[in-house]
């Protein structure tokens, strides 16, 4: 599961797995009403799991939502190196714009924005780091079949393509150009 407070929980598949899946969905439907404030007894009413239990391995709200953070980076998008470097990129471009509209990653950003909880934004990029990685993969790929420069930074190619999708508002997106 996790080792948020020094304990390993593992077992894949059996009833651990089981809570850590309830508590991770319980979590992310708080986040999906735009449900910011919720208390770890609200988390383990939904999930359908004893107060105890949750209060044993997740303790704190942001154990909590690290947990919802784990199970829903698992949905972010992965597009594989099959067609061109453009049509990859323009895969990723839409997969990631209509994640980052849905009601979780607003309510992340708004979480991150709020400041209130430091340690929260860390574990937003820990738990990014896979997708990203992959994402960063595209690149070397392209680079490899000579569709774009060697030496080609992923980060700064990633980043480039991030900041618009995840900075402008979802409403803003399909707007069309901006008269002068």
């Amino acid at each position: 599961m996790g080792t948020t407070n020094g304990r390993v929980r593992v077992r894949a598949g059996g009833r651990s797995e089981k809570v850590r899946q309830a508590v991770g969905e319980a979590t992310l439907g708080f986040l999906e009403e735009g449900r910011l404030t919720f208390s770890i007894v609200d988390v383990a009413a939904r999930a359908g799991v004893g107060r105890r239990t949750v209060y044993r391995w997740w303790p704190t709200r942001h154990d909590l939502l690290v947990e919802a953070l784990r199970t829903h980076v698992r949905r972010a998008p992965v597009v594989e190196a099959a067609g061109s470097w453009e049509e990859n990129l323009r895969a990723l471009a839409h997969r990631l714009a209509e994640f980052a509209a849905g009601p979780v990653e607003v309510a992340i950003a708004a979480i991150m924005a709020g400041g209130q909880h430091p340690e929260f934004n860390q574990a937003v990029l820990d738990q990014w780091r896979p997708a990203i990685e992959s994402w960063h993969r595209l690149v070397h790929v392209a680079a490899e079949r000579g569709e774009v420069a060697e030496g080609l930074d992923p980060r700064t190619v990633v980043d480039t393509l991030l900041v618009p999708i995840v900075f402008t508002p979802p409403a803003h997106r399909n707007a069309g150009p901006v008269a002068p």
